[in-house]
């Protein structure tokens, strides 16, 4: 019948934020392995992330097995425990009542990253693992007084990492241990400012009866 669309092939529909965010995890699986070495790697993640259909992502892991879907896929039920971030050419923030995980995964290709755990939530434990893959990116953490920030287990190259006085430890401070690897960027560990303070205090006021 005229007028009726044609059928799409799977390889032509387009790929998701999850999809991606799936395909990358299969890639880190297969590079732990030893299957893939840490240069293509570092290229197919670049192409997983600006990936705009199946057929895309498929191409980079077809010479894979099974095997590391599976792994994947496991490591993706446990989302409470752990979460990802994934940002290419673009910009990603966590801010609010945010449900913290216990290790979070950052992948960022020339973008930007707000994570604020100045009103997060968190699960039990007030020490989170931050995990970065990074390139050509600028990373802000936003904690409350006190907190206490880890980098001995980051690799990092041409990357500037900036932490201001955090202030005096305090119930609501924070451990981040932050690991992974970062490349041309500028991660910065700040307090809440004092204006971004007021403004919250103004708008809890407002919203009271």
């Amino acid at each position: 019948m005229s007028g009726e669309l044609e059928p799409v092939a799977r390889a032509e529909m387009r790929a998701s934020h999850e999809d991606r965010d799936i395909t990358v995890d299969q890639l880190r699986v297969a590079a732990g392995d030893g299957r893939i070495d840490a240069e293509e790697l570092d290229q197919r993640i670049e192409a997983a992330l600006n990936a705009r259909t199946y057929g895309e992502l498929d191409v980079l892991i077809k010479d894979l097995p099974p095997s590391t879907q599976a792994v994947s896929q496991a490591r993706r039920t446990e989302a409470e425990s752990s979460q990802s971030i994934t940002v290419a050419h673009g910009n990603a923030h966590k801010r609010g009542a945010w449900l913290v995980p216990r290790q979070l995964t950052v992948t960022v290709r020339h973008g930007n990253v707000e994570l604020d755990f100045t009103e997060a939530v968190f699960h039990g434990t007030r020490e989170v693992e931050i995990v970065l893959d990074t390139r050509h990116c600028n990373v802000r953490v936003i904690v409350p007084d006190g907190s206490t920030f880890d980098t001995s287990a980051l690799a990092v190259r041409h990357t500037n990492v900036n932490q201001r006085d955090l202030g005096l430890a305090g119930p609501e401070a924070v451990r981040l241990v932050i690991s992974g690897q970062t490349a041309h960027t500028n991660l910065r560990v700040r307090r809440l400012s004092n204006f971004a303070r007021r403004r919250r205090e103004k708008r809890v006021q407002r919203a009271l009866p």
